[in-house]
């Protein structure tokens, strides 16, 4: 009986420490279970810190990736600016390209310079007819002397000379056009409003008050660390007669011809020393006023070009910039005296002077420019004295800071008095004969 307890009781303990066993093994293994659940949620946590810093360094990979391509935009832009025309000029080391507010970045920047600047573009109408050209001076060697009459046909002239913001949207619309300097690589510059630095690195010295600069062209008129900034309505510069028949073809125009250019410039004040008359007046144009090339002391504001509306107009049609500010290519050949044309060149007809070039001689790579510019004075006492009859004569290629153009158009023949009934007798047939008679141009 004891014995058969004392078994009873074992097999009881056996049972219990069975029970313990199975107990503590589902509790290591229930503990294991959260260990390694643990784990899973500590490895997903992981797994999601490390998705973000993925998605940190992919996003900053990318920036970075946006950074280089623009930079390499950059880079490209300043290698190829120059025969873009937009050329990204450096400042202090830093290039202005780097920061995106520059024009080249704009969207319809184009359009809206376009746009914006669209009544400098305006031409008026000249009627034609006979005016006596040049200037009775005995004393000029530039051809103004002596006057003749010449008489021209009906033609359309700008009202202001081209400005930068045109020929910018003409080369922003043909990329592949580069000017005379940018090919040549100089083009010439007024001394005295250089920079230290172009003046050490980028220019040598020429005629007096004047350097040859690398690096000077339409969109740099004073160098390399220039630009057309604030410069928008100034006359563009540094471009050659052919640059300039270059763009007045591309808006479906012509150069003016010297006779049409001083005719227009005429225009109510025949015979007259200035646009407005025989008397100077004090804010009519941009000329020097002080000793050249040492200083020009601004007295009408302005020391190299200045906009082509800063004044008022010049003459009674409503031209601007006439005389003054920069000298105007004209499509006629240069003579420099006009006894070298007695004989030769001119014709009476219907009782009048008729220009017409004939077998010009090594003179015909010269052409003609009119009006004077900045560098000129009233009384010539520096460089040129700036008139209606002034002229002076450059080779094709020339190009200067003081140079500029403005574009012409023919027009019909117009009856003097507009809708006056047309005489079609013997009579008035003869009468138009007389008034009316052809010229042939002395173009280039």
């Amino acid at each position: 009986m004891f014995r058969q307890t004392v078994y009873s009781m074992s097999w009881a303990t056996h049972f219990l420490v069975f029970v313990l066993h199975l107990a503590l093994a589902s509790s290591s293994a229930s503990m294991k279970m959260g260990q390694n659940e643990a784990t899973v949620l500590k490895m997903g946590e992981n797994e999601a810190a490390s998705i973000k810093i993925g998605q940190k360094e992919a996003a900053a990979q990318e920036e970075l990736s946006i950074q280089s391509m623009l930079k390499e935009e950059i880079k490209m832009a300043e290698s190829s600016g120059r025969k873009r025309g937009h050329r990204l000029h450096k400042t202090d080391g830093h290039a202005i390209g780097q920061n995106l507010s520059h024009p080249i970045f704009k969207p319809g920047i184009v359009d809206e310079i376009h746009y914006s600047y669209r009544h400098y573009r305006e031409m008026v109408l000249v009627r034609g007819g006979t005016f006596w050209m040049g200037t009775n001076d005995p004393d000029s060697v530039t051809g103004e002397y002596p006057m003749r009459q010449v008489a021209v046909k009906s033609f359309y002239l700008d009202v202001n000379p081209v400005i930068n913001a045109d020929y910018w949207v003409f080369r922003a619309q043909k990329r592949f056009v580069r000017s005379e300097a940018e090919r040549r690589g100089w083009s010439w510059v007024v001394n005295a409003f250089l920079s230290n630095g172009t003046r050490k690195s980028h220019s040598m010295p020429g005629p007096t008050g004047w350097a040859a600069v690398k690096g000077a062209y339409w969109d740099a008129p004073e160098g390399p660390d220039s630009n057309l900034e604030e410069r928008w309505k100034h006359p563009v510069t540094h471009l050659s007669w052919h640059d300039a028949r270059q763009y007045c073809q591309f808006q479906g125009k012509r150069l003016p011809t010297e006779p049409e250019w001083e005719y227009a410039t005429r225009a109510g004040v025949t015979n007259r020393a200035y646009p407005w008359g025989d008397n100077w007046e004090r804010q009519r144009a941009n000329v020097w006023q002080g000793r050249w090339p040492e200083e020009n002391n601004k007295a009408d504001g302005h020391g190299a070009t200045s906009p082509v509306d800063a004044f008022r107009p010049q003459n009674l049609v409503g031209f601007y910039d006439l005389i003054g500010n920069v000298w105007e290519w004209t499509s006629s050949a240069y003579v420099e005296r006009f006894y070298d044309l007695i004989g030769n060149v001119w014709e009476w007809t219907s009782s009048a002077y008729v220009e017409r070039m004939v077998a010009p001689p090594l003179q015909s790579r010269m052409v003609a420019l009119k009006g004077g510019s900045f560098v000129d004075s009233v009384n010539g006492r520096v460089n040129m004295a700036v008139r209606c009859g002034q002229r002076v004569g450059q080779k094709q290629d020339y190009t200067a800071a003081n140079v500029g153009f403005r574009c012409a158009k023919s027009a019909p023949e117009f009856d003097p008095k507009p809708g006056a009934n047309h005489d079609t007798s013997a009579q008035g047939k003869n009468r138009k004969k007389r008034r009316v008679f052809h010229v042939k141009r002395d173009e280039l």
